[in-house]
Parts: structure tokens; C-alpha cells; sequence
């Protein structure tokens, strides 16, 4: 891929498939003309365009196919490559893009390869490596969380930390070197206490860092809801009525749910997984008991719990229903939102009492309950406004799990950790030694072995084999 940076390249940057626009995207030395081929009307005229120019005109990429189109011209350095970029945008035929692609290879263009454009960003010095990455995770967002943070990613958040760390090693480890350097000097360097205490300061940011930073690949990962509640609540017609699919057998006899079911379903701008578990309930029947046990252990690995409660059960003194939160409250602390289904079979007057009845109950339990929605998932009521619900919950939980949080991928925390470790065995090499002279040579070793650890992260320091691994991620046109 880095070998050929010096040629033009194209691909395909809009989604595939049809649609009313796509785009073709060039990037290199040749790619204004090789556009200009395909408008013979306006050849010249695109020649001399400066940058940030759009140009709306017909292109011609096989004989007798005529296709309006929009010219878009940045020229290098100020463009996403720093090289001379064009985007073609025309009809969105897959067939017609196709034909268009075809014609600029034929005209001397590469077909680009994965994550292309944006390793040629990163080459030419328009993004740290660091950034580059934050552009796939840009890509794959699927919520409104995943794409604030990405960007956090992709406008430097990660590269400041890291270069700060870098300033401050590398100012330690000219201290060191200066006493290898001039130890003849009559000099006061930088005693191995104080050496210690430096370091150790670093090394506690970086904690802070990996502490506070979520995993890219838990974070591209649909957030999990979980459909709790006793035996024939309505959770599986609940399941299907918010999927808008038949997942789920429902019947009106207890225990028709075994395993865990699982469904994505829309939110607002996002996506989650609805999974449906057996009712929780006291019975002593052995496969009952055992779909129990799976039930409760699923509900301490989601994100969020939607209890379904029959609203017609609380009509007498709730005696089920504070025995079934009873249960739940002994989980690990997973916000909750309730569902009151069979709203249907209730009076207005009704169904008030039976939410006052819930609100009741949770208020004496330690559940952190975000909502209580009143819902019939036979007749649809009130399920746009659980959906909402949903939706608002998993946003707050975004906001204080990870929307705002620095990400790492498995490379980068890799990368950090092994330098933090580096730093470890220069704390232990300034610990036993009198003067920094006793180990000045171990301590640089180890302090730029943290430097080059940390390096790799922003890109300052790379391999070939680095650069495959990350931009591989990508989807070509990108």
C-alpha cells in the first residue's frame, strides 16, 4: 500500500448498492486528469480549477453512457490526502459506478485498497495514527455515543495525552543521558529518588489513561437489554412487538421461554439487542430452575434491564411482584427500566393505581429504576413511548460509561500498557541504585523503551506490519 503513495488511486466511497448519489473518490498526481478524459467538453476548464471547486458537468465513461454529474476539486495540500483529490458524484447505479470506476483504471489509476485514502492522509502528516484509526470507528458508529466518541478519537484527544507523556519522558531521559555523558563534570544531576518520583508520576497518568478508557471492540459491540420478569409477564410478546418480528413463541402458559432469545432492535438513531429469558419465579422444577439460573446470570452482563411486570397482577396486594424485585435487587447494579404490560385489560383509573402500586415497590427496594412505562405489546399502546425510554436510558448510561471517554483498541491499550510496564522496571533500577550513575544506562534503555511503546500508538514510530494490521480495518473507498 505505502510503496505506491506516488500513484493515483480510485474506489468506490459511497455505500454500496442504489441509491440516488455515489461517489467515486481519486486521490494522486494524475487524478484531475484523468477525470478530464472522461469530459471532453470541459477538460481544460477542469485543468485549472483551484481547489474547493465543484464543477457541475456531464461525464462520458463508456461510449454512448452520458451521466450528470458534480466535480469536486481539492487540490494538495489542503485536501483529506494532501494529494489532488476529485470526487465524481453522479447517479447511484451501482452499474453506472462501476462504469465510471472502470473507466479511470483503464485511464491509468490504481484500484484502491483498504483504508487507502486515509494511510495516505497519515503519510503525508494530515493525522496521527491515533486519529487514522478514530476514521474506521467513524465509519462503523451505529449510536449517536459511538459517533461522539470516535470523533473525541479522530480530533486528537488520544494523541495529546499521549504526546504529553512523550515531552515528559523524554525531558527524564536527557536528564539520565547527560549524567552518563558528563558524570566527570562537577554537575548536580538528577537524583534517583527524585528520578523515581517522575516517573511514578507518569506512570499513575498513564493508570488514569487505561482506567478511564473504554475498549474499541466492546464499544462497537450493540448495547444488550434484557427482557426480565416472572413467568407469562408478556416478555417474548414484548420481544417481538419491539423487534417487529415473530422471534419469540408466545403462549398464555407459564414457561413457554427456555433459552435467551435475542433480536436487534431500532432506537431512536441507534441500534440495540433485545434478548428474552424464562420468567423468574420460585418453582422447584428442575429445567425451570435451570432456565432461572440463566436468566439472572445473562442479566449481570447487559447494559440495561427492562423488568416486564403483568399490570393486572398488582390489582391485589402485590405479593409476586415484591417477591420478584426482591430477586433482582440481589444483581449486580444494572439500571432498570419497567414495562407494566396488559395496560389493555385496565381502566384508565386502573392502570394508574397499578404504576403507583410499582412506583410503591421500587421506592422501598435498592433498584435503579429509570422509568416505569404503562404498555401492552398486544396492542401496541405505549410502546413508542417505552422505545423512547429505552432509547434515553442507554444514551445517559453512553454519557457516563464511555460516551465522552477516550477509546483504545486492543493495539493501542497493548502498546500503553507495555510502556507502562518499561516505567515499572525504571522505578525498581532508581530504587536500588545511590547515584543515577550506578544504572544511567539501564534507566535510558527502559524510559525510551516506554518512548517507543508510546510512539507507536501516534504513529511516531511504526513498522510496515503496524500500518497493515490498522488501515486492514478499513472498507476500501476510505
Amino acid at each position: 500500500m505505502l510503496d505506491r503513495i506516488d500513484k493515483t488511486i480510485v474506489a468506490l466511497s459511497s455505500a454500496a448498492g442504489h441509491g440516488p448519489l455515489g461517489i467515486v473518490r481519486l486521490s494522486g498526481p494524475d487524478a484531475l486528469a484523468i477525470v478530464g478524459e472522461m469530459i471532453p467538453q470541459a477538460r481544460d476548464r477542469l485543468t485549472d480549477v483551484a481547489g474547493f471547486r465543484r464543477v457541475s458537468t456531464t461525464i462520458e465513461p463508456e461510449e454512448n453512457l452520458h451521466l450528470p454529474a458534480a466535480i469536486f476539486v481539492f487540490r494538495a495540500p489542503r485536501s483529506y490526502t494532501r494529494q489532488d483529490m476529485v470526487e465524481i458524484h453522479t447517479v447511484g447505479s451501482p452499474v453506472a459506478l462501476e462504469a465510471v470506476r472502470c473507466r479511470c483504471i483503464a485511464l491509468g489509476a490504481l484500484p484502491a485498497q483498504a483504508g487507502e485514502f486515509t494511510a495516505r492522509a497519515f503519510v503525508n502528516g494530515a493525522m496521527d495514527l491515533a486519529s487514522a484509526e478514530a476514521v474506521a470507528g467513524v465509519i462503523r458508529a451505529q449510536s449517536d455515543a459511538q459517533l461522539r466518541a470516535a470523533r473525541t478519537m479522530m480530533d486528537g484527544g488520544l494523541a495529546r495525552g499521549i504526546n504529553d507523556l512523550r515531552e515528559t519522558l523524554a525531558d527524564l531521559v536527557a536528564l539520565v543521558e547527560a549524567d552518563i555523558d558528563f558524570s566527570e563534570e562537577p554537575i548536580d544531576f538528577i537524583k534517583p529518588s527524585e528520578l523515581r518520583a517522575q516517573i511514578g508520576d507518569v506512570v499513575g497518568r498513564i493508570d488514569g489513561l487505561l482506567a478511564g478508557a473504554v475498549s474499541v471492540e466492546r464499544f462497537d459491540v450493540l448495547p444488550r437489554i434484557l427482557l426480565i420478569g416472572p413467568p407469562n409477564a408478556g416478555k417474548s410478546s414484548l420481544l417481538n412487538r419491539l423487534s417487529g418480528t415473530s422471534r419469540a413463541i408466545c403462549a398464555a402458559a407459564a414457561g413457554t421461554t427456555r433459552d435467551v432469545l435475542t433480536a436487534p432492535i431500532r432506537l431512536g438513531r441507534g441500534e440495540a439487542l433485545l434478548l428474552d429469558t424464562a420468567g423468574v419465579d420460585e418453582s422447584e422444577d428442575e429445567i425451570i430452575a435451570m432456565a432461572r439460573e440463566m436468566a439472572l446470570c445473562e442479566a449481570e452482563r447487559v447494559d440495561l434491564l427492562c423488568v416486564v411486570l403483568d399490570a393486572t397482577g398488582l390489582a391485589g396486594d402485590g405479593a409476586s411482584i415484591a417477591r420478584f424485585l426482591a430477586v433482582i435487587e440481589s444483581l449486580e447494579s444494572v439500571a432498570a427500566v419497567v414495562a407494566a404490560n396488559k395496560c389493555d385489560l385496565l381502566s384508565a383509573d386502573e392502570e394508574r393505581r397499578a404504576i403507583e402500586r410499582i412506583e410503591s415497590l421500587l421506592s422501598a427496594s435498592q433498584r435503579d429504576v429509570h422509568s416505569v412505562c404503562a404498555v401492552s405489546a398486544l396492542t401496541g399502546e405505549g410502546i413508542e413511548t417505552l422505545r423512547n425510554v429505552l432509547a434515553d436510558s442507554l444514551v445517559d448510561l453512553a454519557d457516563t460509561t464511555g460516551g465522552e471517554s477516550i477509546l483504545l483498541a486492543e493495539r493501542q491499550r497493548t502498546a500503553i500498557t507495555e510502556a507502562r510496564d518499561a516505567l515499572g522496571r525504571a522505578i525498581d533500577l532508581a530504587a536500588g541504585a545511590v547515584e543515577t550513575i550506578d544504572c544511567a544506562d539501564l534507566l535510558a534503555f527502559e524510559i525510551r523503551e516506554a518512548l517507543d511503546h508510546l510512539g507507536s500508538v501516534t504513529g511516531e514510530v511504526t513498522t510496515d506490519d503496524l500500518l497493515a494490521r490498522v488501515f486492514a480495518r478499513f472498507c476500501i473507498g476510505k
